[in-house]
């Protein structure tokens, strides 16, 4: 009998075996095997272009991202020359990057990042014909109403799109020897030519920068627009310790049709490059045509055919009428016709993309950065360039306006004959040139010292004999998502869910920088954190992997997994 039993229990337990094969094979096909964690490549700067922090900005990210499970990040780096190449071959697939004013507008935070063209240039390579048009819209009107409903639609579908995620908002700050003057945080452009050590005659600084290119139709990154601002001048330029603009080149500031699209300025006369050679209305103009024309990967050249409406054509550089530049009978006068109102294109005319450069300038590719190929008309002229160490500025003598900011309290520019500015290799050297600049000679450290040296030298101000400024600045930090290589929104999204940036602050940055939910920084008009609407404002790892789920990449537990149909 118990034979029997025995017999029959092991009958039944075949039968459900077999019942259970002919499920699972009749199953099958609807059922998606679990994948591994999605793999996120995410790049960092690791020569200092960023400062000493940018491998433990990159390291919290990782731990962040990876702690909520189901999305496992792996960490590269490269030079800044080789990564600004990278992400204009769009080979990077997420990195980290900052941005800094090219101009003082709201939109100066949009539209090179979420326009078509601009999108391109900055290596997310997003592009939304609906972001286009709000975009063009809010550039085109001066109703502070129609300004407010466009950027609110912009911010609110980047948080939707998520070709960027908005980090941090950082600190503008400088080391300097005790008795050196008009050292200026500017929110724009830092400024040497004004800068002034009063019984001597030349002027040492330190950075852990670095110069990419100091062709104006070519640099767009912040060191070496820095240089060309000292060597270079604009049809408008920027008060010494204000956002607002002056004329430059120009003998005032511009006139502007009724509908906004025609822009007329009238250059100063007798205007001369450092070399010597003319620079008048023609020059100007083709100048911002080989810009347009050249359309250097990476560069701004968007700004201008772009944003500024100017339009571009392969091989005339500019479109026909409407988007064309005139020049007056006297080579002196100069209008621009725009496709359609710009309402801030004069900021445009003051930034580095615009600066005229001379006529033998090359015109089929990027001007080299050596010294004697680098000739512009600002207060400087580039004497020796040593790539990654050294600078040397020395008075332009031909430069048009020394006078140019007498009327706001400085009497001439530039102030002192020569600045030299050396090319650190780290943060540590960077702090102990003005640590020690009784020895070194270093007058200005400027960009970047460590969070922690920051502190230590502040409070050693006297000590040293120096003095630390430092301000709140419109410099915003985030990650970059190229939407080429990552398609799927979910899982752009499912990392926006993940990021920390209350940590980023407190373990990185001493508590010294500020979160940030919009590309827009908080000081700005317009601004709405649209990502803590969004996201939240700490992670929630249950929406990414919920997210994750969806796209496919399920939640593992211990001998479990859970599967759904994703066809």
């Amino acid at each position: 009998m118990q034979k029997k039993m025995m017999y029959a229990i092991v009958a039944v337990v075949v039968v459900v075996i077999i019942i259970a094969a002919a499920v699972l094979l009749t199953w099958a096909p609807a059922v998606t095997p679990p994948r591994p964690k999605y793999q996120l490549e995410l790049w960092w700067n690791n020569d200092e272009h960023y400062g000493a922090t940018e491998d433990e900005l990159a390291t919290v990210l990782k731990s962040d991202i990876d702690a909520c499970g189901q999305i496992e990040v792996t960490l590269r780096s490269d030079t800044w020359a080789a990564y600004r190449t990278r992400w204009t071959q769009g080979t990077m697939p997420a990195f980290l990057l900052g941005w800094y004013p090219d101009y003082f507008d709201s939109d100066d935070y949009i539209s090179p990042f979420l326009s078509t063209a601009g999108a391109t240039s900055l290596g997310s390579f997003y592009s939304n014909a609906t972001m286009d048009q709000w975009i063009q819209e809010e550039q085109s009107t001066t109703v502070a109403a129609t300004r407010q409903a466009r950027f609110a639609s912009i911010q609110e579908k980047l948080a939707e799109d998520v070709p960027y995620i908005p980090l941090f908002s950082g600190n503008a700050h400088v080391a300097y020897e005790s008795t050196v003057q008009d050292v200026v945080l500017h929110p724009v452009t830092f400024k040497w030519f004004i800068m002034d050590k009063p019984g001597a005659t030349e002027l040492n600084g330190s950075t852990t920068d670095r110069i990419i290119s100091l062709d104006p139709a070519s640099a767009y990154d912040y060191f070496s627009i820095e240089i060309i601002n000292q060597v270079f001048d604009t049809l408008l330029v920027y008060e010494p310790n204000t956002p607002d603009l002056m004329p430059g080149l120009v003998t005032a500031m511009p006139t502007v049709s009724a509908d906004g699209k025609n822009w007329s300025f009238t250059l100063r006369p007798n205007l001369e490059f450092s070399d010597g050679s003319e620079l008048n209305a023609t020059v100007v103009k083709r100048s911002i045509d080989r810009a347009i024309r050249l359309d250097i990967p990476g560069s701004a050249a968007f700004l201008l055919y772009d944003v500024g409406a100017l339009g571009r054509n392969a091989t005339y550089a500019n479109n026909t009428a409407p988007g064309t530049i005139e020049v007056g009978p006297n080579d002196r006068d100069i209008t621009f016709h725009l496709a359609r109102p710009v309402s801030f294109f004069p900021d445009l005319m003051a930034f580095s993309v615009a600066a005229p450069v001379p006529w033998n300038y090359s015109q089929t590719g990027e001007q080299p950065s050596g010294a004697g190929s680098v000739i512009g008309s600002g207060p400087y002229a580039m004497t020796l360039h040593t790539q990654n160490q050294l600078v040397v500025l020395e008075r332009n003598a031909l430069y048009y306006k020394p006078d140019l900011y007498s009327s706001l309290g400085i009497p001439t520019i530039p102030v002192m004959d020569r600045v030299n500015i050396n090319i650190r290799s780290d943060s540590t050297a960077l702090k102990q040139d003005i640590e020690t600049h009784a020895t070194t000679g270093i007058d200005v450290a400027y960009r970047t010292l460590t969070p922690t040296d920051l502190t230590d030298l502040d409070s050693r101000e006297t000590a040293l004999g120096i003095k630390v400024d430092i301000g709140t600045s419109p410099q915003i930090r985030y990650i970059v998502i190229n939407v080429n290589t990552i398609t799927d929104v979910r899982i752009r999204q499912a990392i926006a869910y993940s990021v920390n940036r209350a940590n980023i602050d407190s373990t990185v940055f001493n508590g010294l920088v500020e979160p940030l939910y919009s590309m827009i920084p908080a000081s700005f008009p317009f601004q709405s954190p649209a990502f803590q609407t969004k996201y939240g404002g700490s992670p929630n790892c249950q929406e990414a992997n919920d997210l994750l789920l969806a796209a496919g990449y399920h939640i593992f537990l211990p001998g479990i997994w859970i599967a759904r149909d994703d066809r």
